[in-house]
């Protein structure tokens, strides 16, 4: 045995050994100071945040929108488009260039389900949007038809985009419609031209005069951009006449076409009544009009509207005038659209419980989105009626298919019969 073993081994006898390691148990640890107390709470609060976001990401991957209602697949593919006949007002140098994303009915397809956005284009708030499903397959094949598919054109609303009523679009492509949403560059919000070219929405609301801009200086700018948008849907459903013989095998019916849009593109869509002939009724979801009314006469035109635009229609009886630049605007578009409604004729729907995001895709989307400008209607509520009367409407103007009842306690439906028209000297009697 080595010295130094025996005398351990004579320590652990007398007992020193244990009471050495006794005094080791007993002696105090060191506290973590401060900074390190910061430290190791901000490694927990990372692990858990990276927990939580690998758990989202999971849930988003499996996130999907409510399924279409009719009979066809649906497909979707993504077009760019150039006018060499126009300048980019905000770009001369360059032509105007617009993204088309078309939602058809589809033959059954292998192909990949398309996601709701494109990565490029997604922005601090729709970071996520390219994790969710949609339910349609990227270029599948367009269905077999005894008969071409009428086109519905689609505007988003102001710094939108394309695939922000993406539900509807889709709906109205399980039914036989071919679906075109266009992305308006330099307002909707971000559109990818190209791979390396990226256009972000710049053009504020007011025009460039700002916040402080008058009603009437509003309304020009307004008016300026609703035929800068009707120039560039009548560029579109030309583009898609010419692709037809070729590309969509002369599938799609572009002289019997509807539009529709949400807030700015709504009335965008009401501007092309009357303007070009081949489109032959329209849809506003919850938008001003102004001058968008400007050409309409007899065509077949339906607002549907949060119920707060009728209560502000009543209150506004009351309030002074001009009164401030919102009181305005807002009389002067309920003159435009009583004026079409009584000479023309026209739907106009209410429903309780929305706001004005509640016509798009919103409510339906996880609840990172729903974070303002939606109602307490629930979002399985409003798609429903959206899908049916939007549907319905289309059915009755560009198929001749008889209406179908819908009613509801959330629902104001008015129908505003068109007046005969009076001539200064009435035509005499046939003899």
């Amino acid at each position: 045995m080595r010295p130094a073993d025996s005398a351990r081994a004579r320590d652990w006898k007398a007992g020193k050994g244990a009471a050495a390691n006794l005094d080791r148990r007993k002696r105090p640890r060191g506290r973590l100071s401060f900074s390190q107390l910061l430290r190791w709470a901000a490694i927990g609060v990372t692990v858990w945040l990276i927990i939580a976001a690998i758990i989202g990401l999971i849930a988003l991957d499996r996130f999907k929108l409510p399924t279409p209602t009719g009979p066809y697949a649906v497909g979707t593919t993504i077009l760019t488009l150039t006018d060499p006949s126009r300048p980019e007002p905000h770009d001369p140098v360059s032509h105007r260039t617009v993204v088309v994303q078309l939602w058809y009915p589809a033959a059954p397809s292998n192909n990949h389900i398309a996601r709701y956005q494109r990565w490029r284009e997604t922005t601090p708030s729709t970071f996520y949007t390219p994790l969710l499903h949609t339910h349609s397959r990227i270029d599948a094949p367009i269905a077999p038809a005894s008969a071409p598919f009428p086109v519905l054109l689609f505007g988003p609303r102001w710094a939108g985009d394309r695939t922000q009523n993406t539900a509807l679009a889709e709906d109205l492509a399980s039914h036989g419609y071919v679906v075109a949403t266009i992305d308006h560059p330099y307002i909707a919000s971000r559109v990818q031209l190209e791979t390396d070219r990226i256009i972000d929405g710049v053009e504020a609301l007011e025009g460039p005069d700002g916040p402080t801009a008058s009603a009437q200086s509003r309304i020009s700018f307004w008016n300026d951009t609703l035929n800068l948008w009707a120039a560039d849907d009548i560029f579109v459903l030309n583009q898609l006449a010419a692709l037809n013989p070729t590309r969509f095998h002369n599938a799609l019916d572009t002289n019997h076409a509807g539009a529709f849009g949400h807030s700015f593109g709504g009335a965008a869509s009401f501007r092309l009544l009357g303007l070009d002939p081949r489109i032959i009724s329209a849809v506003n979801l919850d938008g001003w009009t102004f001058g968008a009314l400007d050409s309409r006469t007899t065509q077949p035109m339906m607002l549907i509207d949060e119920q707060s635009a009728a209560d502000r229609e009543r209150d506004l009886l009351t309030l002074p005038t001009p009164g401030t630049t919102e009181d305005q605007l807002d009389r002067a578009d309920n003159a435009a659209v009583e004026s079409s409604l009584t000479r023309f004729g026209g739907y106009r729907l209410f429903i309780r419980g929305t706001q004005h995001l509640d016509f798009s895709d919103q409510p339906l989307l996880p609840p990172l989105r729903r974070l303002q400008y939606t109602g307490p209607i629930a979002p399985t509520r409003i798609d429903d009626i959206l899908r049916q009367t939007v549907l319905d409407f289309f059915d009755q103007t560009l198929r001749n298919q008889p209406a179908k009842p819908f009613t509801g306690s959330d629902i104001t439906i008015e129908h505003w019969p068109a007046k005969p028209l009076q001539f200064a000297n009435p035509p005499p009697p046939d003899q």
